[in-house]
């Protein structure tokens, strides 16, 4: 599907981030905070309970469409879904070093609940529902793109996505049934313990990342950053036979998908049930630098206003809760889809044998065996990937069992690859295969809507088993 908003030039998107910029230079910003949020606290739903409400649906598409309609008119207008949209490219498109970057840093989980909430509140004040809370995605339930944001002619559907016709796997997710512990995490991601890296090596077993700037000038994906929001960021936009990716594939032009703000929000929606573990909690940064660091947006007259990081700590001071903080929908069975067996797979872009040691720690002693991948060399393309282990005495059609899903996002045009370890906890399979040499496949997901589909192989230093506890 083609976006009526992807007819607007290049020259005109540069021009209205010119202008917010300009807004932002002309006088004080203003705390979000200022302008007073909703009594009572509003709840961020369930797309799928949200759209029970007819009327309520009905409201936030008008809302997201007369946006949408201001910026065909205006690629200016600072009421438009153009401008709102921008501010992701002017913060996640930027290079890995930026100082403006908030991804692959303690930015990335604050930065984004308050890009939702100040997108939420332009909403209200359009709509003139003051109840209004954008709703999420729910992706460990609903493995497609849900009813709402896929309705032909739906301006929640207004975007240019080339989604592959298939239901998003088990690891696009972070969810591995094949693992007692982590089966019951739901989403894999849940089980870190700590919020900060201290330094580069750790930052893919953190949640939250490393600081900016630090001073190894090292970044990286976070644990939830990795996995899942990188494979859905691929599978929502997709490819076209031609290798032209869609909106959500490129963090340059993703927030122009109005589901974006559903599918962050899920992801802001399991911070909270992360934090419900009072000692990860007490993780989170204490210091100046990060509770005093201010985020700036563009308010629909274009004045700027500002959320310092300190405040998106407390959701009911942003003005919203969650309906529920259980990964799986309350009363729904977790849903189980395989990835793709043997003979459906495209080929794999790296093979490696390792082997397990022979004595698995003891059930419950807090040890897990982790796969290390080092030095791995920025993918040419977008890509995401799902990692396979098997005894390597198996049968060919034996597909393995997944231990882990990557993705390489598109920024501004360029492939973003930070890590260059990846890191995958294979502790059931470990324990499984005790003592055996094992075959390590990683075979890409298909990501394009039609055509043929083949990737260069991916290079990398070494694949290890380690202990952690």
């Amino acid at each position: 599907m083609t976006s009526s908003m992807n007819s607007i030039s290049r020259r005109a998107v540069l021009q209205a981030t010119a202008s917010a910029a300009g807004a932002a230079g002309l006088g004080a910003t203003i705390p979000l905070v200022a302008m007073g949020a909703p009594t009572p606290t509003t709840l961020r739903q369930d797309i799928v309970n949200f759209a029970k409400d007819a009327a309520r649906l009905a409201k936030f598409e008008a809302a997201v469409k007369e946006m949408q309609d201001r910026s065909k008119a205006n690629p200016n207008d600072p009421k438009g879904w153009l401008v709102n949209a921008k501010a992701h490219a002017d913060f996640c498109s930027v290079g890995l070093t930026d100082p403006n970057q908030v991804h692959f840093c303690w930015w990335f989980l604050s930065w984004h609940r308050a890009y939702i909430t100040v997108t939420e509140r332009k909403i209200r004040e359009i709509s003139g529902d003051n109840t209004f809370a954008y709703p999420y995605w729910n992706w460990s339930s609903d493995r497609r793109i849900p009813k709402a944001y896929a309705k032909a002619g739906s301006p929640l559907a207004n975007a240019v996505r080339f989604t592959p016709n298939r239901a998003v796997t088990d690891g696009e997710v972070d969810y591995f049934p094949s693992d007692p512990t982590l089966k019951k995490l739901g989403v894999a991601a849940l089980g870190v313990k700590k919020f900060e890296a201290k330094t580069a090596s750790e930052i893919n077993r953190t949640f939250g990342g490393i600081a900016r700037p630090n001073s190894a000038n090292g970044y990286g994906n976070n644990r939830l950053e990795g996995t899942p929001h990188g494979p859905i960021h691929n599978y929502v936009g997709g490819e076209n036979a031609n290798g032209d990716g869609g909106d959500m594939g490129d963090f340059e032009t993703a927030a122009r998908d109005p589901i974006f703000f559903a599918h962050h929000g899920n992801l802001d929606r399991l911070w909270e049930t992360w934090r419900r573990d009072a000692a990860k909690k007490a993780t989170e940064p204490k210091v100046d630098a990060f509770l005093k660091h201010k985020f700036v947006f563009t308010w629909l007259d274009g004045t700027p206003v500002e959320i310092s990081a300190g405040e998106t700590l407390d959701t009911k001071q942003l003005g919203f809760t969650y309906d529920t903080l259980e990964v799986f929908r309350p009363g729904v069975q977790p849903l189980v889809v395989a990835a793709q067996g043997a003979e459906d797979r495209l080929p794999p872009v790296a093979t490696d044998k390792v082997r397990v040691p022979l004595t698995p720690q003891a059930a419950g002693s807090g040890q897990r065996r982790i796969l290390e991948i080092t030095d791995v060399e920025k993918p040419d393309r977008p890509i995401t990937v799902s990692v396979y282990v098997k005894p390597t005495d198996a049968p060919a059609n034996d597909p393995g069992v997944n231990v882990g899903t990557f993705a390489a996002v598109k920024a501004g045009g360029d492939v973003a690859w930070p890590s260059q370890t990846l890191s995958f906890d294979i502790t059931a399979a470990a324990q499984r295969y005790a003592g055996k040499e094992l075959t390590v496949q990683l075979v890409p997901q298909r990501i394009r809507a039609q055509g043929a589909e083949s990737y260069t192989p991916l290079k990398y230093g070494q694949m290890r088993i380690i202990t952690e506890q």
